[in-house]
């Protein structure tokens, strides 16, 4: 199973080979986290995601459709390390570029882009991806 860590490596993960898919997100939220190019995001089923060391403090706001988003960050270092939707509650949310695993980045391309009207229009679509203009 590929695994995963935060910046300081304290916190460590793992998730399964099969991910649900694999989303670049351009809300503004996701936008300020990680940059102008948005947010990638890994989806498995929350019991599918296994922490092997460390521990998180989290964050909620409300997304666009008025339910809770919870951020999950590496308590040493700050690092976003998952997220859970209260839209979405049966999956967890994981952040591809936190894998030690280049293998499974290569062979889980974006296969959805989110809220691509705020993506910035010097930035061109994953040709691959299915667009929508929100969630």
């Amino acid at each position: 199973m590929p695994k995963g860590s935060c910046a300081c490596g304290d916190f460590t993960y793992e998730v399964p080979e099969d991910a649900q898919a694999t989303v670049v997100c351009h809300c503004y939220p996701c936008q300020k986290f990680a940059g102008m190019n948005g947010s990638t995001n890994g989806v498995v089923p929350k019991d599918k995601y296994k922490v092997l060391s460390g521990s998180s403090r989290t964050w909620t706001r409300k997304g666009d459709s008025g339910k809770e988003v919870t951020n999950g960050y590496c308590e040493n270092c700050s690092c976003l390390m998952w997220v859970e939707a209260e839209a979405m509650p049966e999956f967890k949310i994981f952040k591809p570029g936190t894998l030690d695993d280049q293998a499974f980045l290569d062979a889980h391309p974006p296969v959805q882009e989110i809220y691509t009207k705020n993506r910035p229009s010097c930035l061109e679509a994953f040709h691959q991806a299915e667009q929508k203009t929100k969630a």
